[in-house]
């Protein structure tokens, strides 16, 4: 008898845990990261390492990651349909805050969430305008925009240029693909100061063999190429096949007769001798920090502003530096080396 009533004690005892375990976990603050891309681009497990670097030690919040990997698949129906299965991952998952990272995701599956009474929305990596996903009216949405940091790219030309004895407002064209998001940066870039650079606007392209044909006389009209929208390009006018970004980047920097400078951290990665870029981590840590407000300071919609990005990443080449002799402060490469972008 009293193993029996010991047998029966300690199975109520593990039936009543087991439902602790179920009721805690059914009750946990949720968080869905909804990625536009893949965990291999670069952009994308930078922004992931921001993130972590405040939630990795929230283990009393249930945090789910969603890729809609629209860098490799880029048609509008595999958009549409990832949108589809993203926007199901959310209705089954009912998060308390969606982080909605870049246009796509945005696009085709937050922006469906508006005003919603029970998921608030903190979108990253905007780098156009709000409106088109009905944030700027929405009560339950916030976030960090994305915004190409203009004044150190001024900075990081004109050290070039008084270095080199040449003219010290160096002129600037934006070289990109056709792109919705490049025309995006175009339209922020044009409303910026660039003294005492001159801002000459984007020359866009459709496929490689025009975009070549500019490189090669860019002497002509410029002192600086500035690039970062180059992953949509075609081979040439008949041949509709994507370029990929390090034959393009490596190309235009081995060929150009003024210098390149990136306008993502990553285009050195791809080929540029520099670049300078929107911080990804502070893109994360920003927007992770707006949910854990959100969520454990009690904080309303209303209580955090939309934020523009304000950090930048400098990435350096050393031997393509060399190759155009261009030597820059120390500074440049303390702080390259210092976020491990500085490459030999």
């Amino acid at each position: 008898m009293g193993r029996y009533l010991k047998l029966t004690f300690m199975s109520a005892f593990f039936v009543s845990l087991i439902v602790a375990i179920v009721l805690i976990s059914a009750n946990r603050p949720r968080i869905l990261i909804l990625h536009s891309y893949d965990p291999s681009y670069v952009w994308t497990r930078d922004i992931n390492v921001g993130l972590e670097r405040i939630l990795e030690s929230k283990s009393w919040i249930d945090i789910r990651y969603q890729y809609m990997d629209g860098k490799k698949h880029s048609s509008k129906d595999y958009q549409r349909r990832a949108g589809i299965s993203a926007r199901k991952v959310i209705d089954n998952m009912e998060p308390d805050v969606l982080i909605a990272i870049d246009d796509n995701a945005q696009k085709y599956a937050a922006m469906f969430y508006t005003n919603h009474p029970k998921i608030k929305i903190v979108f990253a990596g905007i780098n156009g305008s709000v409106h088109p996903y009905g944030y700027d009216e929405a009560d339950n949405v916030t976030g960090i925009l994305e915004r190409k940091p203009v004044r150190a790219l001024v900075e990081l030309m004109k050290t070039i240029s008084v270095s080199g004895g040449s003219n010290i407002h160096p002129r600037a064209v934006f070289l990109s693909d056709e792109s919705h998001s490049t025309e995006r940066d175009a339209n922020y870039m044009e409303t910026q100061d660039w003294s005492p650079a001159v801002y000459q606007g984007r020359v866009p392209f459709r496929n490689y063999e025009d975009w070549k044909k500019y490189v090669l006389t860019a002497d002509a009209e410029t002192d600086f190429l500035l690039v970062g929208g180059y992953r949509k390009l075609n081979r040439s006018a008949d041949d509709k096949t994507k370029v990929p970004s390090s034959e393009v980047a490596k190309w235009t920097e081995e060929n150009s007769p003024v210098p390149v400078i990136g306008m993502n951290v990553f285009n050195t990665n791809d080929g540029v001798m520099a670049s300078v870029g929107v911080s990804p981590y502070e893109q994360g840590m920003v927007a992770a920090n707006m949910a854990l407000d959100l969520i454990a300071e009690g904080k309303t919609i209303q209580d955090i502003k939309v934020q523009t990005s304000q950090n930048y990443i400098i990435s350096l080449s050393k031997s393509a530096l060399k190759k155009r002799d261009i030597v820059l402060p120390q500074v440049f490469e303390a702080f390259a080396r210092t976020t491990d972008n500085y490459l030999p």
